[in-house]
């Protein structure tokens, strides 16, 4: 059986310049640029013409320049391995990396000049790395190959447990020796993998791990361990937005990252997302002490995505019928041999003899939804239109979840509707629409959730329903995550700025859904990107401004109650109503210590706001009351746009 070196085109006995098998054996003095050194070894001069061909930012912004603030402190780099000179085309590196990028990922090229910039770096182990690319653009390949590239272990820290058994089967599906030790492991797995960690040369390339697991003391043994050994490669931090309290998906385990330096030092670290802004950017490296940080990063246009807005009162039948009619003409091609294009016509005349629910369903979609009762109730309402869905959520037990996934990953169910906890770390080309049912809380959410469709780049679609039923509704949501951030063991210097975080992110997301401009240029100015320009045609915004403008003007002006009323403190007092299973939840002044956001008077509700309050409770509860008739609603509308809601033609 050839060896794991063999495989990866690692020479037994290679030249003093080309990668080194690790071993103890090896001298000291004849270490190659894959062997790492101890601490006291200071890294081999770099060339004077540091340019390296590499391309740090393939995108229309600029780099934040706060990453490397002369107010945080900057730790020197010890490196732990030689520093590899530059990789240049036909060299003994280019050719192990495009051995590794053939045999193991499938792939003759790389996806983007960025991608392999990034990994040209990153494979040099120069210094550590930053990267910032959309949902698809292929981040995970940045720090994998690499992995494969050096002998030794690299650590991955990855926020859930479900997210890193997906990627696991990924890597396991490639040959990839990768392996992840958690909570879920039964005792005699935990003991294979941590017997092969204690290996003078372990066969694991891979370690996924959660932040959690990182602060265990067995854990931080291990990878003191392996240190002292010299078989770390890399530690890397995905979804590295969730180290920022600034990031739309905080998690305190992540800060505690930064200290694993003192019990490894010198290794490079790698960290990557797909949703920063510029604030959340810095956040980032402050927090990981990122040294001498090299960021690679991609604009957030995809111009495959087509992104629209619909306001529910105002469609001509009704939003669930609305979605239906649109998910067939996205998916759908009748099996007489009539194909649908994605703006609903047929390229052949329709035959009267074809049937509802004889359709040959083309790719798949994704519908999120707030709760396990709204995802339960859009299947019913799918299933009386003959379309074929599952529904995923929390509320079902791990094997019907996986069942339901493995059938919507092999497309033998067309469309999923599913709870926010879907999604992450899966792969799937061929997902036409990501369709929300309702608003997400925040904008860095919604770009994360909506690029999951079109990864292969054909057309796909993007959709928000939305109404101010809606709208109020997210506010209680918004209003809870105020008192889960209140509840928190953490400083009121930090309590202020989450709750500022969460804040900012819910009106920037009515920002976006509000909006009468290009929907890219939107989500690129939240993320710092400052000049990108209007699509022309991946848009509501930009195929029909009129349109869209009539729409939001419509719904600004029918909307019962101003900002400020359904954001007070008054609007939070309910008499224990429940949204769809979400207790209505206090709003009170925190939300903003001038004020402008909580909106109400600093002495009690008014009669005007005691009004709209029971206007608004009593409007909800109607609204709910009619979503929950099995064959959808109609309302009497002032406005209708049916161009508006079909997809543009790909």
């Amino acid at each position: 059986m050839m060896s794991l070196d063999a495989w990866l085109g690692i020479k037994a006995k290679p030249e003093a310049a080309k990668p080194e098998k690790l071993s103890k054996k090896t001298p000291a003095k004849k270490a190659s640029p894959a062997t790492k050194m101890t601490s006291a070894k200071k890294p081999k001069p770099e060339p004077k013409s540091d340019s390296d061909d590499v391309q740090v930012i393939e995108s229309d912004q600029p780099s934040s320049s706060g990453v490397q603030s002369s107010q945080r402190p900057v730790l020197k780099p010890k490196m732990t391995s030689s520093v590899l000179p530059r990789i240049t085309a036909g060299s003994e590196e280019a050719k192990q990396r495009d051995k590794i990028l053939l045999e193991t990922f499938g792939h003759k090229k790389f996806r983007s000049t960025a991608q392999a910039n990034s990994i040209n770096y990153i494979i040099r182990r120069k210094s550590d790395v930053y990267i910032s690319f959309p949902t698809g653009a292929g981040k995970s390949l940045c720090y994998q190959l690499p992995a494969l590239f050096h002998p030794g272990v690299t650590i991955v820290f990855s926020p859930l447990i479900a997210l890193i058994q997906d990627q696991v089967l990924a890597c396991k599906a490639k040959n990839i020796k990768c392996e992840t030790l958690n909570s879920t492991l039964k005792e005699p797995e935990r003991k294979a993998i941590i017997a092969d960690l204690q290996r003078e040369n372990p066969t694991i390339r891979l370690l996924y791990i959660t932040p959690e697991g990182a602060a265990t003391n067995y854990m931080r043994l291990i990878l003191t361990s392996l240190h002292k050994r010299n078989l770390l490669s890399y530690f890397v931090v995905d979804e590295a937005h969730c180290v920022s309290h600034w990031g739309h998906d905080f998690r305190p385990d992540y800060l505690k990252l930064g200290q694993l330096r003192d019990y490894a030092p010198g290794v490079p670290w790698i960290a990557l997302t797909a949703t920063a802004s510029p604030a959340v950017e810095d956040d980032i490296a402050d927090q990981l002490h990122l040294n001498k940080v090299k960021k690679f990063k991609l604009s957030t246009f995809r111009e495959n995505l087509f992104y629209d807005v619909l306001i529910k009162d105002q469609i001509a039948t009704s939003p669930e019928k609305d979605m239906a009619d649109f998910i067939r003409r996205v998916l759908c091609e009748k099996t007489s041999g009539q194909k649908r294009t994605a703006n609903g016509e047929s390229k052949k005349e329709e035959n009267p003899n074809a049937k509802k629910g004889k359709e040959k369903w083309k790719g798949s979609g994704i519908i999120y939804c707030k709760s396990r009762k709204d995802c339960e109730d859009v299947v019913a309402m799918l299933k009386t239109q003959e379309i074929p869905s599952y529904a995923y959520h929390a509320g079902l037990n791990s094997k019907t979840r996986n069942e339901v996934q493995d059938k919507w990953m092999e497309n033998q169910v067309p469309v999923i509707a599913a709870t926010i906890a879907f999604g992450m770390g899966i792969d799937k080309p061929d997902v036409r629409f990501v369709c929300h049912w309702t608003s997400p809380q925040n904008l860095a959410a919604y770009y994360q959730e909506s690029g999951r469709a079109g990864r292969d780049g054909k057309r796909s679609y993007c959709r928000i329903y939305f109404s101010k039923e809606d709208r109020s509704c997210l506010s209680f949501l918004v209003g809870r995550s105020f008192d889960e951030i209140r509840a928190k063991k953490i400083s009121d210097e930090l309590k202020k700025e989450q709750i500022k975080a969460v804040r900012t992110g819910f009106e920037k997301m009515l920002d976006y859904v509000e909006a009468i401009k290009c929907r890219h240029v939107v989500l690129a100015q939240y993320f710092g990107e400052t000049t990108l320009k209007p699509c022309e045609k991946s848009c509501d915004a930009c195929r029909d401004q009129k349109a869209v403008e009539k729409m939001i003007t419509t719904h600004k002006s029918l909307d019962f109650t101003s900002k400020t009323a359904w954001m007070n403190k008054g609007s939070s007092q309910r008499s224990g109503d429940e949204f769809e299973g979400f207790r209505m939840q206090k709003f009170d002044q925190d939300a903003g210590e001038d004020g402008a956001f909580s909106g109400g008077s600093a002495y009690g509700e008014s009669k005007h706001e005691k009004e709209d309050r029971l206007s608004l409770r009593n409007t909800v509860a109607d609204e709910f009351r009619k979503r929950r008739n099995a064959g959808g609603i109609v309302r009497n509308n002032t406005t209708t746009n049916e161009n508006i809601s079909k997809p543009l033609k790909p």
